[in-house]
């Protein structure tokens, strides 16, 4: 088998912090760039998601309201939540917002 060689410019702060990290696991950063290259063929794709900023905080979202949903079911079965109307609060809301107001 022959060998190419590959030559990358990246920042050099994430260039020390892989080499300390990849050190840590006992690894050199030849090794992992062939790991991760080897992986590439043999799945026959990127061996991690590639997602933007919006996609990212959009996944995080979806994650926060399905967990509030779970919250919510506990909570519901549990025969210890008091419940309360939610027109009662909307007109406590309403006083509060008309005191503060001097109405």
């Amino acid at each position: 088998m022959s060998t190419a060689r590959i030559s990358v410019n990246v920042d050099g702060e994430i260039k020390q912090n892989a080499q300390r990290i990849l050190s840590e696991i006992g690894m050199d950063m030849t090794t992992a760039i062939d790991l991760l290259l080897r992986t590439i063929v043999r799945e026959e794709r990127i061996p991690f998601e590639l997602r933007t900023n919006k996609s990212y905080h959009e996944e995080v979202y979806r994650q926060f309201v399905r967990a509030e949903l779970e919250k919510s079911k506990t909570e519901a079965s549990d025969p210890n939540t008091n419940w309360v109307v939610h027109s009662d609060v909307v007109s406590q809301l309403d006083k509060q917002r008309k005191s503060r107001n001097g109405l």
